[in-house]
């Protein structure tokens, strides 16, 4: 049976003790992606990280889009949801449980911007001193994509680069760039305003293997079945 990390919506960084940084990543994709590979129970241990407010894969619904029976009780012992809220606690759990992976796909939105915590809420009737607090505390969260690969050379490792108002061409220059620096073996990349005109999730898969190839998919769903594809 093979390992495979999947990393799903979004982290939570605390600008005081009751607000957050976050982002608009809901974790459906990364739901989706999960399921596709839980129909083969027998063939992979999923190992699912994500906060608590993320989208979960659910076999059972899987199940009956295919007009299958589920088996509830091998689809739990085959997946392993891990539960995480800001960059250090994601940076944490995937230290330890990269080394043991075959296939890591990390399409988790990691924030990229942290804060030294405090132990009060910020006053919202005095802006000034609200930003002031903020720029002295902003630090850069680390880039956990970049030291996947050091921790597991040999896991196979897909990324995904999400752009906004990009032209195609320079979306795909950036994606390949990433997929050089980062090691990936594959990355997916899309871009917002695409999207949004077409009203659906279009994305381009590359892979280190044909880098000059790029796979177009209209959907969600698509993604996930190209990348189940992929590694049958």
């Amino acid at each position: 049976m093979k390992n495979i990390m999947i990393t799903a919506c979004g982290t939570r960084e605390y600008i005081d003790d009751v607000r957050v940084l976050t982002n608009i990543s809901s974790g459906k994709l990364g739901k989706i992606i999960a399921n596709q590979f839980l129909i083969s129970k027998k063939e992979y241990n999923i190992h699912y990280i994500c906060p608590k407010n993320s989208f979960i894969p659910n076999q059972h619904e899987l199940d009956l889009e295919n007009g299958l029976n589920s088996d509830i009780d091998v689809y739990q012992s085959n997946l392993h949801i891990h539960y995480i809220t800001d960059v250090a606690s994601v940076m944490k759990i995937m230290e330890e449980l990269v080394p043991k992976m075959d296939i890591v796909i990390h399409s988790m939105a990691v924030s990229d911007f942290g804060f030294k915590p405090i132990t009060e809420k910020l006053k919202s009737n005095d802006p000034e001193a609200f930003i002031e607090s903020m720029k002295k505390r902003i630090y850069k969260t680390p880039k956990i994509l970049s030291h996947i690969k050091t921790w597991n050379p040999k896991c196979i490792l897909v990324s995904f680069k999400f752009e906004v108002n990009l032209e195609h061409d320079e979306l795909i220059k950036i994606a390949r760039k990433s997929m050089i620096d980062n090691k990936c073996d594959i990355i997916v990349a899309n871009d917002k305003n695409e999207m949004v005109k077409n009203k659906s999730h279009i994305a381009y898969i590359l892979s280190s293997d044909e880098p000059d190839i790029e796979s177009k998919v209209n959907n969600k769903h698509d993604i996930a079945k190209q990348l189940y594809e992929m590694f049958k």
